[in-house]
């Protein structure tokens, strides 16, 4: 199962989970470029609500005219791969 997020300035954000249950869910963003896309980097995340919370978050990111590309590659998510509190 994948999704696919797409931003008007040529970035796009996609989630998707390699295996079915258990899996981690893996987060790309990249830079379109014509037929082309550079990979940005990827976030992995043990649940489908972690992945969707920083996906709908980096798509934002990517949208502010502030942000730039090397921010978001260097940044820190510090939540990757934590697991939720109980």
């Amino acid at each position: 199962m994948q999704t696919t997020y797409k931003t008007a300035n040529g970035f796009a954000v996609q989630i998707g989970q390699i295996r079915g249950g258990g899996a981690p869910w893996i987060v790309h963003s990249y830079r379109k470029i014509g037929f082309l896309r550079r990979k940005l980097s990827s976030d992995w995340f043990l649940n489908e609500q972690q992945a969707r919370t920083f996906a709908e978050q980096l798509v934002r990111d990517f949208e502010d005219l502030e942000s730039s590309v090397e921010q978001i590659q260097t940044r820190k998510p510090g939540w990757t791969l934590h697991r939720p509190a109980r």
